[in-house]
Formats: C-alpha cells, structure tokens, sequence
C-alpha cells in the first residue's frame, strides 16, 4: 500500500511508513512535498468504502474542514484514488503531530493527575464548544481522537462521523459496521435516536470519567453489554474509587453523564466551567443534604464500633415465637440488610448482602441472618445483579449453602423455610412441588409470617390452584396489612383472574404504601392498560421506568409499548419496543420476565412471529411461573389463535381457550 499511496499521489506527498491503523482507517507518515512539512494521511478502509459513495464523503469532509480551532486538528487535504483491488478510496491528510494519543497515554499510565485530566477535559471542551457553534457534532469522542504533544491537546477526526452517516448510514448497517466506540458513546447515539451537541458533551465525561478513575464508566464483555448496562443503570461513583477527586468535580462529571441528555449541562462550556468550580471549591461547598448522609454514615460506625467495644446484647422473638440473645452490632447489621433488600435495587443487593456476610461473620449461630443471606443471593441471582466475591454462576450455589445453614440452625423458623422454598424454585423452575412443601412447612411453624403466605399463594397460583393462590395470597395481606410485596401480589393474583377492579384497588394500596416500590409502579400500569385508563397507564410506567434499574429496565420499556399500542400510538409503541429489545440482547440466556414481556410488545405491535420467537429464547419452557404466564397474562390474547404461540403451552384447554 506504501508503493501505491506513493505512486497515486506522487508530486504532492512522499509517504513514508504506517503509522497504525483503527477501526475505519489505516494512518500514514508522509511529507507535503510542496510545503516540507509533516502530515498524517488517513486512508478509508476497503470495505468501509465500499459501503458508501466516496466522492460524496470528500465533499462532506471538506464542509467539516472549515473549522478553525487552535485544539482542532485541522483536514489540510482530501481526495480519492483507485486502491490496488480497483475500490475507490477516499483519504484526507491532517498535520501529523510528534506526540502520542491519550489513549496511548492511559495505556502506560492508566489514571492521570486530576490537574493533568481537567486540562485536557477543557481543552477538548473549547474544541468542541467551537464546532457546536458551527452546528458541527464529532459523534465519536474518544482517548483514540485527543492527541497529545507536550502541553498541546488535539481533537482528530472531526465530522468524519458525520460525513460517514450522510452518506452512507444504510449501506454501513448492512455491512454491520457501526459508528462510534461503545464504551463512549452516548445512550441516544447508542440506540440510534437523535445526537446533538450533548452527545460529545457525554463522550468527554466518560473520557475524563477513565482519566481519573482508571476505567470508562461502563464496561462489559461485549458491545452489547456496554450498551445495556448505559442504558439501564446511572454511572458510577468516582470517588469511591480516587478519593482525591473533589466532591464537585464529580458531580460534574456524573451530571454530564446523565442517561437523559435534557438532564446533562446546557452545553459542553458550562460542563467545563462546573469542572472548574468543582475543583477549586473546598469541602464546606459540599451539598448539604451530602454532608448530612455522610455525617450520619459516620454516625453509625460510631455506633457500630461502640458496639463492638461494649459487646451488647439484645433479645429478638424468633420468627416461631422463642426468644433468643444476640449480640447487639450483628442485629443491627441484619436490620441494616433487610431494609437494603427491600430496596429491590443492585446496590441495595450489594449493601444487603454485604451487611448480612458481616452479620453472620459476628455471630455464626444466628439463623434469620443466615436466611436473609439466602435471600440476597436469590434476589441476586434472579435479578442478575453482580456484586464482588462471586461470579453469577456461584451465586445460587450460596444461597443453597445459606439457607442449609439457616435450617440447620433454626429448624422452626418460618423465615428459614421461606428461603428454602425461594431456592428450590430457582434449583428446579419445573417442579412446584418441593416449593408448595417447605413454603407450606413455614406457614405451619408460624401462621402470622405474612411472607410465607406470599409464596404459598404465589406457587398455588402457578400450579393451576387460582382460586387456592388467591386465597393464600389475601391471607398474606391479613398478617401484615403493610406488606406491600404481599399486596402487589395479590393484586397480580385479580389482574390474572380478569378482575381489574380488585387488582386496581390492592395495587393503589401497595404504591400509596411504597411510592419507590418498582413491581408496585409496573404492575399498576398493567392493571390500567388492561382498563383502559391510558393516561394512568402511562404514568405509572413512565415511573416504573425511572426507577428500573438493570435487567428491570427493558421490561417497563416492554410494557410501555403495550400501553402505546393500544392507545393507538403505534409509532411510539415501536420505538418502545426497540429500545427494549436492544437491551435485551444483551442478556444471554434471557430471564424469563424478559423473554414474556418482549414478546408482549411484539403482540400488541402485530408481530406474532417475533413476539413467539421471544418466548423461544426462554428456556426451560416447561418452567411452571413462565407457563403460568402464557396462559393467565392478558397481553398474550392477540396470540392466542396462533398455532406457534399455542405450541408453547403445555396444558392446553381445546375448546376453552386461555385464561385463569
């Protein structure tokens, strides 16, 4: 290729040797014969430019070449030429710049001085803040674009993004090529929605994100992951990780990393500026609603350590009615886990079961810790929420373990037998019967245990007992009023039955219990789609979306798409849809939730084929809740003449239809 650049464009350049090659180009070092200097000569590869029309994207190029930015590394030249193979190559030739790019920087060094980051992270901002006047968006921000020489920053490659999209965004998707780098790019431009000049903004707090914590702030085994979990959760703390960095340089940072860009800065100069006045302010200019946490924080370890050092002790009523002594500190960092566990959230799993390990680790004899443990890990299993010290596959391993050492220690324990039941549905989704057993051996050692009620109710109802199910179901709210796990499921219990008035009414009190309570929100959206109470169904999805977090995410973007579809909004039911199904990718094998509400979205839109082929990817099928599902769900009703969709049942009623 050196030969031939050589041949091709002789009389104006002398190329000299590669100087490396990315993703859609291979660099080279050549002399401009006419002026003696040094430049950089990118060349498009092959099959990039056989995907669009390369005398259009010269042109586009040269529009963008325009800019004039002393940390812009300006397009001096462009063209293109036949390429050894006869393809027409489009190329453009920049200064070339004797440094090295940031990413090579961060290669070597990983984390930089906080001083060194924020230079660098102003410089690219005035860059950009110069090219979003102009109406100009890089659209692939990364440590691969910003050069460095000496105290010189430089932004490569500007609106060669663009200029690749205009003329060629079809043609690039049909050869499977994408624009941008996953670990940088922002939500909207990940999910192919509108970018504007809050995309860059976005790239560059995920750049200097890495500069200062040592790792982009979303990483992932793959693309896909990446991009799922952008979508799905806020990014995280930096300071957890690099103390030094001040308090409101994080939050700068964490703002322009908003998932929702209405939520970032109003543009990348007021971005830099918050950088700014973050690190100047001193630890006094920290939120006060901070401080106050972190005082209380501070608080409690106080306490804990006291607690220690007094070595107290308080008496607890078992959940089977005995009385037992425990160490003050153990109890505390129980109660501490259960009410994270109740969050239903990743960190509150993390905290959970990071508090009840401390717990039993004081106290090894205490059972209902050794419980809740098996608890967290379920959640966690279920969920897939990642916590440190255990890949997914172990987790369900120690929740067995945990909940082993509950029975051993507390046999009459109902809260034990729970966690038994819990982890004999994860073991085997197929088989309800060790499941109805040990649930039904917590309700006999303690009949006011409104949880053991919940399950037992909840497994009846997946085995074909409906009536039984809601019966037990409302003997769970009974126990404890306040439960709202309990009433949200029992609200489910009517929602399945086709009585929407009940569901509607014990899922008004579950939300008015719990505001913040995720299957809470999304259930009262399936209620009201279901009673066509559109404006309600909305909003209480648009709040379960809020607060999803993870694998929870897709499925309030499912569910949006049945409520949009029936409105009439098939537009947005759509868009809905994608969106959900983008994130869903990223789950291999698919959690059955995930696989019954996507195919939901499919129903509502029309799509019978894709909205069984969904319902395909869950295995095993023969799961008696995923089962319960298909014949009880509502949204699954436009399906129910369809043979393929049919097929999947494993009781089928001829005659008689679906239904519970």
């Amino acid at each position: 290729m050196r030969e031939h650049l050589n041949a091709v464009l002789g009389g104006r350049y002398t190329v000299e040797r590669e100087l490396g090659r990315g993703g859609m180009a291979s660099v080279w070092l050549a002399m401009d014969v006419r002026h003696e200097r040094a430049v950089a000569i990118k060349v498009l590869h092959p099959e990039l430019a056989g995907a669009i029309g390369a005398d259009r994207f010269v042109r586009e190029v040269r529009l963008t070449a325009r800019l004039q930015h002393p940390n812009i590394l300006a397009v001096l030249d462009s063209g293109v030429f036949r390429g050894p193979d006869g393809t027409t190559l489009p190329w453009y030739a920049m200064p070339y710049i004797a440094g090295e790019s940031l990413r090579a920087r961060l290669d070597r060094e990983r984390q930089l001085p906080i001083e060194e980051a924020l230079r660098i992270t102003a410089a690219v901002g005035a860059a950009l803040q110069a090219a979003h006047r102009q109406g100009i968006v890089h659209r692939d921000i990364k440590p691969e674009n910003l050069l460095l020489a000496g105290e010189d920053v430089y932004v490569a490659d500007f609106g060669i993004a663009k200029a690749l999209i205009d003329t060629g965004s079809e043609r690039l998707t049909s050869t499977g090529m994408s624009l941008g780098t996953p670990a940088y790019m922002s939500p909207e431009q990940a999910t192919g929605d509108v970018v504007d000049a809050r995309s860059d903004q976005y790239s560059l707090a995920s750049v200097l994100y890495e500069m200062l914590a040592g790792e982009p702030p979303f990483t992932g085994p793959t693309a896909q992951a990446i991009v799922g979990r952008r979508l799905a959760e806020p990014a995280r703390a930096i300071r957890p990780v690099r103390s030094a960095v001040s308090v409101g340089v994080e939050a700068a940072v964490l703002k322009a990393l908003e998932r929702v860009p209405a939520d970032r800065f109003a543009d990348v100069g007021a971005f830099v500026s918050a950088l700014r006045s973050g690190q100047a302010s001193s630890p006094s200019s920290e939120p006060r609603a901070r401080r106050r946490r972190r005082l209380a924080a501070a608080l409690a370890i106080v306490v804990i350590l006291a607690g220690i050092a007094a070595g107290g002790s308080v008496m607890l009523r078992r959940s089977g009615g005995s009385r037992v002594v425990r160490d003050s500190v153990a109890v505390a960092l129980y109660e501490r886990g259960m009410r994270s566990y109740d969050e239903r959230t990743p960190e509150g799993a993390i905290d959970a079961i990071r508090s009840l390990r401390a717990a039993v680790e004081r106290d090894s004899m205490y059972g209902d810790a050794w419980a809740a443990l098996a608890h967290a890990y379920s959640q966690a299993y279920i969920r897939r929420f990642v916590f440190s010290g255990a890949l997914r596959d172990s987790v369900l391993r120690l929740a067995i373990g945990a909940s082993d050492r509950a029975l051993a220690l507390e046999p009459n324990s109902a809260s034990a037998w729970v966690t038994r039941a819990e982890v004999a549905r994860q073991v085997d989704p197929t088989d309800a019967a060790p499941v109805i057993r040990a649930s039904r051996r917590a309700v006999a050692t303690d009949s006011t245990y409104a949880p053991a009620w919940r399950l037992l109710g909840l497994v009846l109802f997946d085995s074909g007992e409906r009536d039984e199910g809601i019966r037990d179901l409302r003997r769970s709210v009974s126990a404890n009023p306040s439960y709202v796990e309990g009433l949200t499921f029992l609200a489910l219990g009517y929602y399945w039955k086709r009585q929407y008035d009940s569901a509607s009414f014990w899922i008004d009190s579950a939300v008015a219990l719990n505001p913040k309570y995720l299957l809470g929100r999304h259930t009262a959206g399936l209620i009201a789609i279901e009673q066509g109470r559109a404006p309600r169904a909305a909003a209480a999805l648009d709040a379960a979306l809020r607060i999803s977090t993870d694998v929870e995410t897709p499925n309030a973007l499912a569910a949006s798409a049945v409520a949009a579809a029936r409105s009439g909004r098939m537009a947005d039911a759509k868009q809905y849809a994608a969106r959900a199904e983008s994130l869903n990718l990223a789950y291999v094998p698919i959690p059955s939730h995930n696989a019954l509400y996507m195919s939901q979205a499919y129903a509502a839109i029309g799509e019978a084929g894709r909205a069984v082929a969904w319902l395909k990817r869950y295995s095993p099928i023969e799961d008696v809740h995923f089962q319960m599902h298909l014949d009880c769900d509502p949204p699954f009703d436009p399906l129910e003449a369809d043979a393929r969709f049919r097929a999947l049942l494993l009781k089928p009623r001829p005659g008689k239809g679906r239904g519970c």
